[in-house]
């Protein structure tokens, strides 16, 4: 992978079940939370229980390598902390911002998952909102900003002369004497742009210097800045003021004998350089070379945002219309109420999508709704394959719904003849064969599965703790225990 947005969802999608199950417990602490201080009786207990499932949710982000999530999880769980231990108020409006900053961090996991790009900075104007009820004063963007930092400059054509200890050592007093220069005109007149030049030739004849790449990365990082800087495409703000300053510090560092650089000053670095309008080339190299355009996410028109939150809520509907299927499947008759009353959402979902062949598609599992409530002994295994197929093929639609095509509708008009074959009692017709279809009826058949055998393993987990109480409360029922080790054995002989 070239770029952090180049996220493999992979390791993701291995704990993103468990991510979620926690934030749904968090953001059930923060509900319970709400209504303590409602009736002024704040319960902080409910902020540790929040605290540490968003620990687990921390350190699941750290794993699979998503920093600048981290970082806004981490300041999520600061600003709880301090809520716990009385440094900041447990108010109403510092818990809904806690609950908005765990919709809007579900809501982007959900966004990778469905292919979009890794832009952690899309959640700072929440993380601004965090840190400032923490009192934090200045919040800077980069807190966010990741790029791949292992990213070496391209080579020099041709090498640089060998020179000693001493004429090095010389030659870097003198640059960083015309770096200061430079530095001290421009911030008498910042508009001006006096002085640039002078700091920008400094930092190339020290870039000349360095070797190797390694050790050239941060100036050829400072000299696509200063070359920014010095055509205006660089407002001469705080930020460029104080990135100078670092300049000069590092410079004195490499005089000190070392050539190590923080991560930051280099996040930083990039940063602006990232958000430079120029058109020099020095600065474009860089922003190639980092990839920096994919992690700065643009200003979305409206019509864009619009559509996004559509997207999102259909991702939503379909998972919740999947789960009560299950539920159902696995044999929890309540659970087919819920299952109508998510296909009647969903439809109303994909309603404002415009997609006629979608729209079918959901039309026909909510048919199976009204069908089992009707008639639930008519449920059968065919029906709950062919609708757990279909809800499949709906899951896989929503994340290319503008890729679908003219194969889409084949899917959706085989799909909708198989369900109604089975509403209708009659056999499938052989041209309902479609591999696409059948490789997601097995993936179908398998959750169905797993579904079932989680719902037996809940069961008897159930049982045991019943047992198990009924003995630590009354050690006369051991009889109970007993037969339960008896049945136990039985199953494992078998």
């Amino acid at each position: 992978m070239n770029a952090q947005t180049d996220f493999d969802i992979g390791p993701l999608t291995w704990v993103k079940s468990e991510i979620d199950l926690a934030l749904e417990r968090a953001d059930k602490a923060l509900q319970e939370l709400a209504a303590s201080v409602a009736v002024d009786n704040a319960d902080l207990g409910q902020v540790r229980f929040c605290r540490t499932h968003l620990h687990q949710v921390q350190g699941a982000l750290t794993i699979v390598g998503l920093d600048g999530v981290t970082q806004f999880t981490e300041a999520l769980e600061a600003l709880l902390e301090a809520v716990e231990r009385q440094e900041q108020p447990c108010s109403a409006a510092h818990i809904e911002l806690a609950r908005r900053a765990m919709a809007s961090l579900r809501h982007y996991l959900d966004d990778l998952i469905g292919g979009q790009p890794n832009q952690a900075l899309r959640l700072l104007p929440v993380y601004r909102e965090l840190q400032a009820a923490r009192g934090q004063e200045r919040v800077l963007a980069t807190d966010l900003f990741f790029p791949d930092l292992r990213v070496r400059p391209p080579r020099r054509n041709g090498g640089n002369p060998k020179i000693g200890s001493g004429e090095f050592h010389a030659r870097l007093r003198q640059q960083r004497a015309y770096f200061q220069r430079g530095l001290l005109s421009w911030l008498r007149a910042p508009q001006s742009g006096a002085g640039v030049p002078e700091m920008l030739n400094a930092v190339k004849r020290i870039d000349a210097l360095q070797e190797p790449p390694s050790a050239r990365a941060f100036w050829w990082v400072a000299t696509a800045f200063l070359t920014a800087l010095a055509e205006r495409a660089l407002p001469a703000d705080a930020d460029a003021r104080q990135l100078c300053t670092r300049i000069d510090l590092q410079i004195r560092r490499l005089l000190e004998g070392s050539s190590n650089v923080a991560e930051r000053l280099m996040r930083d670095a990039l940063y602006l350089v990232g958000n430079a309008d120029s058109k020099q080339r020095a600065v474009h190299r860089v922003q190639e070379a980092y990839q920096l355009a994919a992690l700065l996410p643009g200003a979305a028109p409206e019509t864009a945002v619009a559509e996004e939150s559509v997207r999102r809520r259909l991702r939503e509907a379909i998972a919740s219309t999947e789960e009560s299927w299950n539920k159902f499947c696995a044999g929890s008759t309540q659970a087919l109420p819920t299952f109508r009353s998510n296909t009647t959402a969903l439809a109303a979902v994909v309603e404002e999508l415009g997609q006629a062949d979608f729209c079918r598609l959901v039309q026909a599992i909510g048919e199976v709704a009204e069908f089992l409530l009707k008639a639930p002994i008519k449920h059968s295994e065919a029906l709950a394959m062919e609708t757990a197929t279909a809800i499949l093929l709906a899951l896989n639609a929503q994340g290319n719904i503008q890729y679908l095509d003219s194969s889409f509708t084949h899917q959706v008009n085989v799909m909708v003849d198989r369900i109604h074959g089975c509403l209708s009692g009659k056999p499938l017709s052989p041209e309902s064969e479609l591999p696409s279809l059948d490789e997601m009826s097995r993936q179908a058949q398998e959750k169905l599965l797993i579904s079932q055998v989680a719902r037996e393993i809940q069961n008897n987990l159930t049982h045991i703790e019943q047992v198990l109480d009924g003995f630590f409360r009354d050690v006369d029922k051991g009889a109970d225990l007993e037969a339960w080790k008896r049945r136990c054995d039985r199953s494992s002989v078998r």
